[in-house]
């Protein structure tokens, strides 16, 4: 019997929702950054290049403020409990910064790869790396499946020996599904199938 590796994907595969819109939202910054983050989940703009661009926009935010917000988004309970059973084999492999997203991997149990920042202060004062999915990808041990929403996880998708495009908070972009070995739109079903690996 192989043991299966996971890589999920975190904003809108694991959270209920896109975690840049939300602290944006809190922060007074929703319009710009939600243009950005659509732009960026179609494949009309680089991730890199957006990415940049929207720690740019909330740089000056304290990041305990950020942290506060990020731990108050609802996650997917079928996932989270998937992640119970099956921690010593997840990973979230996110965009995201380790400082913002941190506590909430080690809540959930999951080996964390992300961008990264220096933070002094409780600010931001340099973004150090930018993940890419696809080299991410490479580290984790196989077989895997890797679970995703946006058309920055393609090269996540497109290394993994299962290939899931979730659609279980938007639908996932065009060029997911056309990777993808299987679409899936629901939390509950997501974590049936994984189980079956």
């Amino acid at each position: 019997m192989c043991n299966w590796h996971f890589a999920f994907d975190l904003d809108g595969t694991i959270t209920s929702e896109e975690l840049l819109p939300r602290i944006a939202e809190a922060v007074g910054l929703r319009d710009e950054i939600a243009k950005l983050t659509e732009l960026t989940l179609a494949g009309r703009i680089p991730f890199a290049y957006s990415f940049r661009e929207r720690v740019k926009l909330l740089q000056g935010i304290p990041v305990s403020t950020v942290r506060n917000i990020v731990e108050s988004v609802h996650l997917d309970p079928h996932i989270v409990a998937f992640f119970q059973q099956k921690a010593d084999r997840c990973y979230i492999v996110t965009g995201n910064l380790d400082v913002w997203v941190g506590a909430l991997c080690v809540r959930l149990g999951a080996q964390l790869i992300s961008s990264t920042a220096l933070v002094k202060g409780d600010r931001i004062v340099d973004l150090t790396s930018i993940v890419d999915k696809r080299v991410a990808a490479r580290t984790i041990p196989r077989p895997f499946a890797a679970i995703g929403d946006g058309h920055n996880d393609l090269g996540m998708l497109e290394t993994a020996d299962v290939a899931v495009a979730f659609g279980g908070v938007h639908p996932p972009a065009p060029s997911l599904l056309r990777a993808a070995t299987h679409a899936i739109y629901d939390g509950a079903a997501l974590c049936r199938f994984l189980r079956q690996l």
